[in-house]
This record gives C-alpha cells, structure tokens and sequence, in this order.
C-alpha cells in the first residue's frame, strides 16, 4: 500500500510540472495575443471576466457530478477541451461572438483541469509538514512558469503561435501517460452540499479570500501592461516573468520548510512587502522594472506560501470535493466582482493595478481563521 501511495504522489508531481509547462505555455500571453490580434483593451478584459463566470457557472455540475468519473476519464476531456479553444484561438477569431466561445471552451478546459490538479495536490499532503510539501508544488510550478514564458516568448516573438500549439499540445498528452499511471480508488458522491463552504469557513477568512484575489487578477494582465506601457515584445515580458519565477523558487526553497510554524504572523508583514513593490513595479516605465520585479519573486512567494499553507489547512474541514468546488466557485465570484469594479467602472488597466494594490493591503489587516 505504501509502495502505491509513493508511486501515486511522484506520477502525480510529474502530471502537475509536464501539464503547468504546457498550459503555461499557451496560456502566459493570451492577454497580449488577443490584443495583437486587432481586439480591444476592454474586450480582452470581457475575455478574461467570461473565463471567471464559466468557472462559476461550472463549479456546481462538477461537484454533482464528477465523483461519477476517474481523473483519467476527466483530463481526456479537458485535454480535448484544451485542443478546441486553442484551435479556435489560431484560426477562427474573428467577432467577438468567437471571442465569448473561446473563452468558454477555455474556461470547460481550465475548470476540469484544475479540479483534477487540486485533488491530486490533496492527496500527497498532511497537516503535519504542509509547509514544505506546499513549497515543492510551488516550485514545480515555477519552474513550469520560468521555461514557458521564456520559450513562448521567443517562439511568439520569432516565428507563430502554431509551433507553440504544437508544443503544448505535445506536453498536455505526454502529461496524460502519468495520470493513467495512477492507482485510483471508485470515487464515493459528496454527502456535503457545495453551499456548505461557506457555512463552514469564517467570515472573516472568506472576506480575507475574497480580498486576496486582487493578486490573481492583476497577474493576469500584468504581461500585457508590460506590453502598453513598458514595452511591445513577448520577449521583455517573458523575462520579467524569468525574473519573477527565478526569485521565486529561491525563496521558497527555503521558506518553506521553516513556515510551519506561526504562519498567521507573516501574513501582514508579507502583505504590505508585496503591495510596496506592486506599486513600485506599476510606476516604473523603463526596463529598471526587471530590478523591481527580481524583488518580487521573493516577496511575492513569501505571501503565496504563507496563504497557501492556509488553502490546504482550511481544506480538512471539508469533504475534498466539497472543499476544491466550494473554493473555486467563491474565488471566481471574487475575481468577477474586482475586475467588474476595477476595470469596467474605471475603464484604465493602471487604475485596476492600484484597485487591486489597495484590496490586498486591506487583507493583510484581515485574519485567515482556520476552525479545529
């Protein structure tokens, strides 16, 4: 039994870094892509806000249904998902009436995918050295992120996006091979309603979720406000990415093992570094922003540890299904509402950067409760 559990947690580490590379690939400028394509600024905003709505749409079917079907039943899907929004992207983006259908396909791909991703990452961690074990997901990750802004930004810079499809495609399939490697038990259906998130976790925490999203929706457009405002390559944006993910996986090596104890003592310290360099990165336009943006890959992963730490603690509470949907559905609620207000009611990408910069410092002065 121990033999097959150790099996299943490295197939499953190498599902996760194969798949981020591939998704990464793709996925790190669909900002800037869609906007060279000839769609405007608020278009590509409405792109991003329909992705977050089919999120919340779907959350609620998968938690009915998904315990009807193995992972590798679920990421053939998603994978063919994953193949139909790309190929529409390259060669059926016309009207916008394509755009809303795009990010629909996305969002079916993304929300299957990381569903699946999240149950796998529940599964190799324990109370007891979360930490640590959360360190090695998020330098997986980062290392997914650093090898895929820099290839994608030179392929995008240099010759099309169809070598990079191909690419992705490649890895997303190779990435498969491991999940059907894995031993999985027959899935039980939830005894929990998905409504039962938010009766369990504290107020105050989801408040402080909801306000930490701000993170999430500024990462999604800052490659394409490099792009605006700092300059118009893939490349430049990729390197800051480089920088960012470099930094990253430094400090978590070795925060991470020391961040099992007093995690909630860290969270405003790291909050109010993380909004400092927010606002140094927005305000700086000339290339010295790859210095700022070095600092915060250690910042920002010290704040993404330590609030990570929490998502997987908070996860006990709950039946993991549960729990994964639950969360899923509030942060995406979330990120409609900031984006909404923060784009849609000021009409500026550097407005919604400081908007985003101001929810985060408020949470930071809000507690992350965990109930026994």
């Amino acid at each position: 039994m121990d033999n097959i559990i150790s099996k299943n947690i490295i197939y499953s580490k190498f599902f996760i870094l194969l798949s981020a590379l591939a998704k990464n690939l793709l996925g790190t400028f669909n900002a800037i892509y869609l906007y060279k394509q000839g769609f405007s600024l608020t278009l590509v905003v409405s792109w991003q806000l329909t992705v977050y709505i089919c999120y919340m749409i779907f959350q609620p079917f998968i938690h009915r249904y998904l315990y009807k079907f193995s992972n590798k039943f679920l990421m053939v899907i998603s994978f063919l998902f994953f193949l139909s929004a790309y190929l529409k992207l390259i060669f059926d983006l016309h009207t916008t009436f394509d755009l809303i259908v795009n990010a629909i396909l996305f969002g079916l791909y993304a929300n299957i995918y990381w569903n699946v991703r999240h149950s796998l990452e529940f599964k190799t961690l324990n109370d007891k050295k979360i930490g640590r074990k959360v360190g090695i997901i998020l330098i997986i990750s980062q290392i997914s992120e650093i090898l895929a802004s820099l290839i994608s930004a030179f392929i995008l810079d240099n010759f099309s996006i169809i070598p990079l499809f191909i690419t992705s495609s490649i890895l997303m399939l190779i990435s498969l091979i491991y999940v059907f490697m894995l031993k999985e038990k027959r899935r039980k259906p939830p005894k929990e309603s998905i409504f039962k998130y938010f009766k369990t976790v504290p107020k105050t925490t989801l408040f402080h979720i909801f306000l930490k999203e701000a993170s999430t929706v500024m990462s999604h457009f800052f490659s394409l406000y490099l792009f605006l405002y700092v300059s118009n390559t893939y490349s430049f944006a990729g390197l800051a990415n480089f920088f960012l993910g470099l930094a990253g996986i430094i400090f978590t090596y070795f925060l991470s093992k020391k961040i099992d104890e007093k995690r909630e003592s860290y969270l405003l310290f790291c909050t109010v570094l993380i909004c400092t360099v927010y606002l140094l990165k927005i305000n700086i336009t000339s290339e010295f922003v790859l210095i700022v943006v070095f600092m915060e890959g250690f910042i920002k992963q010290f704040f993404n540890v330590v609030s990570n730490n929490n998502y997987y603690l908070l996860g006990h509470n709950l039946e993991k299904t549960t729990y994964i949907c639950g969360y899923e559905l509030f942060i995406n609620f979330a990120r409609v509402v900031i984006l909404f207000v923060g784009f849609f009611l000021t009409g500026s990408l550097p407005k919604l950067m400081y908007f985003c910069i101001g929810l985060l410092i408020l949470s930071g002065f809000l507690p992350f409760k965990i109930k026994k």
